[in-house]
């Protein structure tokens, strides 16, 4: 079971998926609007702010697939 579960994501561009949550804490952490990537597809650090420990780095579970909100096939 993943200590996780249960709890928001946020998703990025084309399905980056994060647990928004302080590593060190485990706070939930203020998120950027916009995600920056290496050139191997990597989130760069740090890319949240926790409110008790600063700028942090948020859990990245890798890359989804997104359908986008409110459309629907068929």
């Amino acid at each position: 079971m993943n200590e996780y579960e249960g709890l928001l994501r946020v998703v990025y561009g084309d399905g980056a998926q994060f647990v928004p949550v302080c590593q060190q804490c485990g706070r939930f952490v203020r998120t950027p609007g916009v995600m920056q990537f290496d050139a191997k597809g990597q989130p760069k650090e740090p890319n949240a702010t926790c409110s008790r420990c600063g700028p942090t780095t948020m859990v990245f579970e890798g890359y989804y697939d997104v359908e986008p909100v409110g459309e629907t096939s068929g």
